[in-house]
């Protein structure tokens, strides 16, 4: 399907801030064609495809950490030591710029559900009011939010450039 195949990218960066490893991003990637295959039928004419593919997306992310944590399953957020073990093998290479997007990814990763949906979509270049539709909140709420979830990120890569 050509919506699928356009918004791919995007799909696969939402699973890489929701699942770590790549079983889990597989996994996740699957649930979230299938949900998107559920809901197609629902895709009104006058709606922005985009913003409802990255509405299920995200909704499909979250949903997948909380069934995997009442399971008592294993957290697809990588725990402390493995974001220092994955950014200490990240440093031994030259670039610098892979190392810091690693770091990145490795502060999104601790952030909570709500925030790494509101980084992503800022990542994507939403607007207040598409990530607002999206997340099902105000615009106004949407940019309190995002502005604290950017002061945390900071904190947490300044933390992880001290350690």
């Amino acid at each position: 399907m050509k919506l699928i195949e356009e918004n791919r990218p995007r799909i696969l960066k939402v699973c890489r801030v929701y699942a770590w490893n790549a079983a889990d991003r597989d996994d996740l990637y699957q649930e979230i064609l299938f949900q998107i295959w559920r809901a197609l039928p629902g895709l009104k004419q006058d709606t922005h495809a985009n913003t409802w593919l990255y509405r299920i997306a995200i909704n499909t992310s979250i949903s997948f950490v909380r069934r995997r944590a009442a399971r008592g399953g294993p957290a697809l957020a990588l725990n402390h030591e493995q974001l220092t073990h994955h950014i200490e093998s990240r440093q031994t290479r030259d670039d610098g710029a892979e190392e810091q997007l690693a770091q990145l990814y490795a502060a999104i990763a601790r952030l909570n559900e709500v925030e790494k949906a509101l980084v992503t979509l800022f990542l994507e270049d939403f607007s207040y009011d598409e990530m607002a539709e999206v997340l099902g909140l105000s615009a106004s709420h949407v940019g309190v939010m995002l502005h604290r979830a950017k002061k945390k990120l900071l904190t947490l890569m300044q933390e992880a450039a001290r350690e």
